[in-house]
């Protein structure tokens, strides 16, 4: 049962996990037109040079939905960076509510124009924190987020991972993936009988890769992204010994 510890400031709080520990902090990062974007960052405790995650959110979510994975995966050794998209969450930018086809055209026109840029922005504050070893970056997207992480991915090539839950990637980047046998992937969706097998992007995303420790688990039942968490509790567990796997190698040197 993990216990939080407040410290003298607001927004820092220390997380006593069995006999390990994780800080986390919440940060303000700027985008590249000055809106503000929130952000949590996770990290284990001591903190020593080590790998690092970005997590990217599901549409019908925010950063918040990565809280348990964040701090599992802190405990297990890697830093993390959850963050909300302009209009979600606690950052700025336009909150466009609503379920309307309208407005979900108008979210996804926002999030091309302006998505990168972003995800830009908050990689690079991933990467300049003192003990991220930026050797072993990995990026995680569920939802409407796959899409930009997988290109995030393509656009940083030094990224090593990356977990797609329940969403659609570019072409061009399952062309880049398809290409660079160094990325692995890790795929997770839900199939529905019923609307036709919704898994089936998330299955070419990971197909397309060359890695040999690239994965897929699919799932009885359509649950979006990291709604399949609470109904398949294997799937968490899963996707930490994963990045594991990836970015902690037996031999690699701690500082």
């Amino acid at each position: 049962m993990r216990t939080f510890v407040a410290t003298a400031a607001a927004t820092f709080l220390a997380v006593a996990v069995a006999s390990a520990a994780i800080d986390r902090r919440d940060v303000d990062i700027k985008a590249p037109d000055g809106i503000v974007l929130s952000g949590t960052y996770y990290w284990p405790v001591p903190d020593r040079l080590g790998p690092a995650v970005l997590l990217l959110h599901q549409c019908n979510r925010d950063r918040q939905a990565w809280n348990e994975l964040a701090t599992d995966l802190a405990n297990a050794g890697i830093k993390v960076l959850t963050v909300d998209f302009r209009g979600y969450g606690t950052s700025g930018g336009e909150q466009i509510p609503g379920v309307t086809v309208q407005a979900q055209q108008k979210r996804d026109a926002v999030m091309k124009e302006k998505g990168p840029g972003d995800v830009d922005a908050v990689y690079a504050y991933l990467a300049s924190q003192k003990t991220v070893d930026k050797s072993r970056v990995a990026i995680g997207g569920a939802g409407c987020a796959v899409w930009p992480a997988a290109d995030a991915a393509m656009r940083h090539q030094e990224v090593k991972a990356l977990v797609a839950l329940s969403g659609l990637a570019s072409d061009q980047a399952k062309a880049y993936i398809s290409q660079t046998p160094g990325t692995a992937v890790f795929g997770a969706s839900g199939e529905n009988e019923t609307t036709g097998d919704t898994s089936k992007p998330i299955k070419d995303l990971v197909a397309a890769s060359k890695h040999p420790q690239s994965t897929v688990k699919t799932y009885a039942g359509f649950q979006p992204g990291v709604l399949l968490f609470p109904r398949f509790p294997d799937l968490e567990p899963a996707i930490v010994e994963w990045f594991k796997a990836q970015l902690i190698p037996a031999a690699a040197p701690t500082k």
